[in-house]
């Protein structure tokens, strides 16, 4: 199905150098003249803590441009990419908001931190674009209202219910810690996996927030010990987990570690080491390796041969962002931005990541997480899942 996308990958690269003439503008635009670009603004955070993720995101929205123009574009109008860095930060990304804005883009793509995607919502609201959400999931992202935004990810309530049932029902934990890394993403799973735990009725016997720019882990993992805490689900991002996981070990912590989605990353287990990761447990989406059907096959395949390295674990969402956003034009039978943003709030595609379809809010309907265990330096789908 993908046949050929590698060889053509590079060559439609385009990035926050290009300029405004894009044959179209923000908010309604139908693109101009039947050849004119559909020009999708993608923030992701390419520097920072989180750059490698990025990296992949971008790369899987560059298969799917490739694949789209390979077959005449959307509606006749071949996808220019304009790439903008959030870094992750709250400050950045609404620069980078602004700036994919001015470049007259007629959709978004964005992004990964939830704390960068939540300010920068205002911006596109009021530019009238269709926005879609490959990876953040923090429930606040769909709370504020916003008709134009749309969650390809599953939404942080999926996972917590995953969570507290992996630690209740399959692990049996009697003193749990939740620990975030007091980022929105970080501080919204904490505060709904505990209301789920408390609605299974298990209270959490330490729950705190702790500098994104912590190192030393020592002085908690002590705590956790004299408290007889016996599971840890940390909500933070990766480069933050392998070390905790790591600290945690080395200084004989001996009950389970749960990490959120955030930390799904093979950083995680090299920053951990594999001796100290192996066991760890994990709530994610879907991901490639354990998606099924000749999509996904396809998708891996042109994605090793084009990267020379394995599809990340939001590399497959991303790309059916763009693709969904494909459909919708062809659904609207147009790329004006207000009739991409209904035939959205209406659309019905298969994906690699499955069915996927929007409940009134903009998050993805029947989404669902796995459990995933960390054996032998890779992360595999844990044997039972709750």
């Amino acid at each position: 199905m993908l046949t050929g996308i590698a060889a053509v990958a590079v060559a439609l690269i385009v990035t926050a150098c290009g300029t405004s003439g894009n044959g179209g503008s923000s908010g309604g635009s139908s693109g101009g003249s039947s050849n004119s670009p559909y020009v999708v603004g993608v923030v992701l955070p390419m520097t920072g803590s989180s750059a490698a993720t990025g990296t992949d995101m971008f790369n899987a929205d560059k298969l799917a441009a490739s694949k789209i123009n390979s077959t005449g574009g959307i509606l006749g109008h071949p996808i220019k990419l304009v790439e903008e860095d959030d870094a992750c930060s709250p400050q950045t990304a609404v620069n980078a908001a602004n700036k994919v804005v001015s470049l007259k883009v007629q959709a978004v793509v964005d992004g990964y931190c939830s704390g960068a995607v939540l300010p920068s919502l205002p911006i596109y609201n009021r530019a009238g674009l269709p926005v879609v959400d490959p990876a953040a999931n923090s429930s606040a992202l769909v709370q504020q209202g916003d008709k134009n935004f749309f969650v390809v990810n599953s939404l942080g309530n999926d996972q917590a219910r995953t969570a507290a049932k992996l630690m209740v029902n399959v692990l049996h934990a009697k003193n749990i810690a939740l620990l975030n890394d007091q980022s929105a993403y970080g501080e919204n799973l904490t505060q709904l996996t505990q209301a789920q735990l408390q609605s299974m009725g298990k209270s959490v016997a330490d729950n705190e927030g702790v500098p994104a720019t912590l190192q030393d882990f020592s002085s908690l993992i002590s705590k956790y010990k004299s408290e007889n805490i016996n599971a840890i689900y940390w909500t933070g991002y990766y480069a933050q987990g392998g070390l905790l996981i790591k600290q945690a070990r080395q200084l004989g912590y001996t009950g389970a570690i749960i990490v959120g989605d955030g930390s799904v990353d093979n950083v995680l287990i090299s920053t951990a080491g594999n001796q100290y990761a192996q066991g760890v447990y994990a709530t994610m989406s879907p991901m490639p390796p354990f998606l099924k059907g000749p999509q996904a096959t396809a998708f891996t395949n042109a994605y090793t041969s084009a990267y020379h390295t394995q599809p990340g674990p939001y590399s497959a969402l991303t790309y059916d962002s763009l693709m969904l956003l494909q459909q919708a034009a062809k659904d609207a039978g147009s790329i004006d931005s207000a009739k991409v943003i209904a035939a959205l709030h209406s659309v019905h595609y298969t994906g690699i990541t499955g069915p996927i379809s929007f409940q009134s809010n903009g998050a993805r309907a029947n989404a669902r997480f796995l459990v995933l265990e960390v054996k032998n330096g890779q992360f595999t789908l844990a044997p039972t899942q709750p």
